[in-house]
């Protein structure tokens, strides 16, 4: 056999003894889903074994010969070459092959997509002059909303911790008056209008209720992410400290809140100050919470008995997070077949809960909305105010806060989940079967073993699908990942016999690789079949390209060599840091130092088992 034959043989059997851990890894995957924390350990591991082949049999060899200006050459344009490719493939789906690259990747699209919206917004003074890396440290915190119409965003009198951007659809802003005239008329809202974002930036309850008319979307900007950006952007706190003094912030402190003209003046005056002297805004308004009263009440509350015998200091925890309204006679509380975001906590009056031609009367100290809102469903019933009312209100996303710092609440609430009054529910109330009902208490259950509330309702079967081109993007991605490895297997078969330490870098790397990007894949919908096609043929693509490799390098001078050696190193050293160590670390978090610095050494033992 032809000497250049036989090389290209050796070189295709290494690259498929190198990559047979890719379909391994598959399988594997398949049938066993290893916990973060395993799949961690496997990744840096390999990591580690790359790592250190790459120095010992690419780098080391070429700085032996002497070849340093063209390795280093050929570093940076492999690492170029990565980066950029690596890029247009996530841009149409390769980056859901991994965790790291599918969180990198939303977070430069959010980056990109927020500064679109901004240049967009009908009130665009609050962002004027914000600069790139503003919008950066802004957009990871921005977080998409979505209502149905009719649905309820919020209620004049919440707390405004967020501020909300109508991206699509509309919504109706209805202003409840500080006065005995409750039903003002409506403002709409249109497409990349703010909703009430003075309330959020100043500190206020929310002056107005935000009701959808129609299906919206909307981004939600949290108000510790604006304290932030306050903090530490001197483009945005010029912004805010021109806002202050405009004669539209006192107006609004004022008409929508208030105060008077002197206790307004005073204020901005304050905030003014505060604002120069240490980057920060003092609160304008708190919401009226009325949390002594709570207390007093001991959670002595009718119908359930969540709060009943909590500690105090849950029930002061309980009562910094509620919110306290007057409803006059005649008002609705909440509406049937809204989606439930709060639990009713009745102080005084009396309200009538109409559910279909029943209807039943609470007096004070009950509590009602809680299955709605544990179950996250839609109310079953309506709340009119018969006379008037005074009401706590407990949100949704308040009571998440909650669980993990209210544990004998929590457990209130497992035992709710268990009882027989929620399965009616479902299976009443909300249509669900038997088995449904017991499946979605089951996941409950183990979203509040995470000290999380169980997902909504509505969000039961969903589904996060992939766009129908990410399949390929994603075998792309992978090959894209595995092509260095091709390419240095052939390349040194040239001048002498592959390194053992290389083929055992390579494996090892290889191995948590594809067991973690085959789940991902699986969770995006892709077959068992499609995903063991795309490993094992990625498998032979990298003895192919072994083999072609040690044909085409052949008779290049050493700098040539050299030069290859570089490329391939500088792509599988960006492939490592960008993608296999930080997801290692995002999802082991301190297992990943010591699980590479093994790894590294179990290549370098492999070293010395060379003849």
């Amino acid at each position: 056999m032809n000497p250049f034959e036989t090389i290209a043989w050796t070189a295709f059997l290494m690259g498929l003894i190198s990559a047979c851990s890719l379909p391994m890894g598959a399988l594997l995957g398949s049938f066993w889903r290893p916990s973060d924390r395993v799949t961690a350990v496997f990744m840096a591991f390999g990591g580690g074994a790359l790592l250190a082949a790459l120095t010992i049999d690419l780098v080391g060899t070429a700085l032996a010969e002497g070849h340093s200006h063209a390795l280093s050459l050929g570093a940076i344009l492999g690492g170029l070459i990565f980066v950029l490719l690596n890029r247009l493939v996530n841009d149409y789906g390769g980056f859901l092959r991994k965790a790291s690259t599918t969180i990198y990747h939303l977070r430069r699209k959010e980056y990109e997509r927020l500064k679109q919206i901004v240049r967009q917004l009908t009130q665009a003074e609050l962002f004027d002059d914000l600069s790139n890396r503003d919008y950066k440290a802004l957009a990871p915190s921005v977080k998409p909303q979505r209502l149905s119409a009719g649905e309820t965003l919020f209620h004049a009198g919440d707390a405004a911790d967020a501020l909300y951007i109508l991206i699509d659809g509309r919504v109706d802003l209805l202003d409840q008056g500080l006065g005995p005239d409750l039903n003002r008329p409506r403002q709409q809202a249109e497409r990349f209008d703010l909703l009430d974002w003075r309330a959020a930036l100043l500190g206020t309850p929310q002056a107005q209720s935000a009701i959808a008319s129609r299906d919206s979307t909307l981004l939600l900007i949290p108000r510790r992410a604006l304290d932030g950006l306050l903090l530490n952007s001197e483009a945005y706190r010029q912004r805010v400290h021109l806002l202050l003094r405009s004669p539209e912030t006192a107006a609004y402190l004022q008409q929508a809140q208030g105060l008077t003209a002197q206790q307004a003046e005073d204020w901005l005056q304050q905030a003014s100050r505060q604002l120069i002297r240490n980057g920060r805004l003092p609160q304008a308004i708190a919401p009226l919470r009325n949390c002594a009263a709570f207390i007093g009440q001991q959670g002595a509350f009718g119908r359930y008995d969540l709060l009943q015998g909590l500690p105090e200091t849950e029930m002061e925890r309980i009562g910094q997070r509620l919110t306290y309204h007057e409803y006059s006679e005649g008002q609705q509380i909440c509406h049937q077949g809204e989606l439930a975001d709060r639990l009713f906590l009745l102080d005084q009056g009396r309200v009538s809960l109409i559910e279909h031609h029943a209807s039943q009367q609470l007096g004070g100290r009950n509590l009602f909305g809680l299955l709605s809102l544990i179950s996250g469903g839609r109310h079953r019933a309506s709340a009119i105010a018969l006379e008037t009312s005074r009401v706590w209100e407990l949100r949704r996303q308040d009571l998440a806060e909650l669980l993990s710092q209210c544990p004998h609440l929590l457990e209130r609430l497992r035992q709710l989940l268990q009882g027989p009054q929620l399965q009616d529910y479902l299976t009443q109330s909300q249509g669900l079967g038997l088995q449904e009902a017991e499946q979605w208490t089951r996941v409950g259950l183990q979203a509040l073993a995470q000290r999380q509330l169980p997902p909504r309702l509505l969000e039961r079967g969903g589904r996060n699908h992939a766009s129908q081109g990410a399949p390929l993007a994603i075998f792309l991605g992978i090959t894209l990942d595995g092509i260095p490895e091709s390419l240095v297997i052939g390349a040194s078969m040239i001048h002498h016999q592959v390194s053992l330490s290389l083929i055992v870098g390579l494996f090892l790397s290889n191995f948590p690789e594809a067991l973690s990007s085959s789940v991902g894949m699986r969770q995006q919908g892709v077959s068992f079949i499609r995903v063991m096609s795309m490993w094992s043929g990625l498998m032979l693509l990298t003895g192919v390209g072994a083999a072609a490799g040690s044909q085409f390098f052949v008779g290049a001078g050493g700098g040539s060599y050299a030069l290859v050696q570089g490329i391939a190193a500088g792509a599988m050293l960006t492939m490592i840091a960008e993608t296999m160590l930080p997801e290692a670390y995002f999802k082991g978090g301190s297992v990943v130092g010591m699980s590479t610095l093994l790894g590294f050494l179990a290549a370098i033992f492999a070293k010395t088992l060379e003849v």
